[in-house]
């Protein structure tokens, strides 16, 4: 059975200044060569946002407050859905605010097994205005291992 316990759950907050380097990096991964993306005030690629939420991690287990360890026994954890709403377009520079939250945990039979979907919201705002800048959706799965 999916971890229903995890609905409603408070993924904490994170502060992340937009920088540089990690900017023009993304833009090369992505192999985008726009010159806008080197300069001093650079917008951020539409999906850098999804990294955003990983800044300090070191390579630990993350997820704010759900228990990826947990997760891993339960089976193999594959990255599902994702979705960015922009309200104002964040810049090298800017310092944003994000919370996180799960909304919703669901199962579904698949052809491979019973699959279990952990969705979050996590709003992001400016530091020092408060202004919503944008709002990520992350679908997280589980393939379920038999015996779990």
């Amino acid at each position: 059975m999916a971890l229903t316990e995890y609905i409603g759950l408070d993924l904490g907050s994170q502060v992340v200044t937009i920088e540089a380097g990690p900017v023009k990096v993304f833009a090369q991964a992505l192999l985008d060569d726009d010159p806008v993306y080197k300069s001093a005030n650079a917008p951020v690629p539409p999906t850098f946002p999804f990294v955003m939420s990983y800044w300090n991690s070191a390579g630990e287990a993350v997820g704010g407050g759900i228990d990826m360890n947990e997760l891993r026994k339960r089976g193999l954890i594959l990255h599902g859905e994702q979705s960015f709403e922009y309200h104002s377009w964040p810049r090298v520079g800017d310092v944003l605010e994000g919370h996180g939250v799960v909304d919703e945990v669901y199962e579904k039979e698949g052809s491979t097994g019973v699959m279990e979907f952990y969705v979050s919201t996590t709003t992001w705002k400016n530091k020092t205005t408060a202004a919503p800048v944008l709002t990520t959706k992350f679908v997280l799965i589980v393939r379920r291992k038999k015996d779990a």
